[in-house]
């Protein structure tokens, strides 16, 4: 057995509005080794840099919680990214 037996595990990352448009999809499946909200956020910036900039001001949810760059993110888990709402 070989480690190309091994299925990768990667993350679901949900984008919203005009960061989906953008992307041109409304998820991104991304491998995932493990890391923090703040390695999310620059993995999604890789992997669809027409989106960078507004992911930067964006806010993250992991499940259903929001999550600080400093949180943990498991591979299998849902994340967010949550773009900022103009006007108000």
């Amino acid at each position: 057995m070989n480690h190309h037996d091994q299925p990768t595990a990667c993350i679901r990352v949900a984008l919203f509005a005009g960061m989906a448009e953008l992307a041109g999809r409304r998820t991104l499946e991304l491998p995932w080794k493990g890391g923090t909200v703040a390695d999310v956020v620059m993995a999604v910036q890789t992997a669809c840099p027409a989106i960078g900039p507004l992911v930067d001001r964006s806010a993250v949810a992991v499940g259903a919680s929001y999550a600080s760059p400093t949180d943990v993110v498991q591979a299998g888990d849902d994340v967010a990214i949550i773009p900022p709402v103009s006007g108000g």
